[in-house]
Parts: C-alpha cells; structure tokens; sequence
C-alpha cells in the first residue's frame, strides 16, 4: 500500500517547483539567493515533519527565517567584537556581503604589525 501523505520532502519539492516562473525570472545572482533559500528550508526538513500544518509553505518559510536569524545573530557578534576595539580602525565600506572566511581574513590582516606584512619587508 503507498502513502496516503506526501513526505515533507517531497512536499518541500513541489513548493520549490511550483515558484519555477518566478525563479526563472529572476537574474542569476538572485536566483542563486532563492535556491540557498530552499536549501535552507531542506536543512530543516526533519523538523518540519514534526509539525502538521496544512500548507506546507508555513514549514519552508519558518526554517528560512530560522536560518536568517542564526546568520544575523553571527553578523551582531562580529560587529559586537568590532565596535568592542578588535580592530583599530573601521573596515572599508562595501564589506557588508563578505563571507565570514574573508572577513575573518580582512580581521587578521588589519591585526598585523607594519613589519610583518611581507608587502613592506625588502
């Protein structure tokens, strides 16, 4: 006998699908957003077959905003270590979109002493 109820998988599959158009006319950094978008919602897949709601969206939706909350907590830690004199003078602007290993880099690199960067050693 097959299953009387879609698994939250495939319930989250046919959600992604079903926003096919809208994606499609998307540019393609943006649909690269929208697709980390669903990814998110799939790391979240074992808990959402916990809850039973009748529109599976609510489900996707929740672990999106699950996950942009985790990312935006990350990003307030940092600028909580920057504003707390971690670096010695403002990060240039533009730095918004780093991902956390260049900004870890860009940290380390403002840290070092003149004498040790090997731009300046002859």
């Amino acid at each position: 006998m097959g299953r009387t109820v879609v698994s939250i998988v495939q319930a989250f599959h046919q959600e992604q699908e079903s926003w096919r158009k809208f994606r499609r006319a998307l540019t393609r950094d943006d649909r690269d957003a929208f697709d980390r978008l669903f990814e998110h919602a799939r790391r979240h897949a074992a808990e959402a077959s916990y809850v039973a709601r009748p529109t599976p969206f609510e489900a996707v939706v929740m672990a999106v905003l699950l996950e942009q909350e985790k990312a935006l907590a990350e990003i307030r830690s940092r600028l909580d270590k920057l504003e707390a004199g971690r670096l010695d003078r403002l990060v240039p602007s533009g730095v918004e979109g780093l991902e956390a290993g260049r900004l870890e880099r860009l940290e380390a690199t403002r840290e070092r002493k003149p004498d040790e960067n090997p731009r300046l050693a002859l």
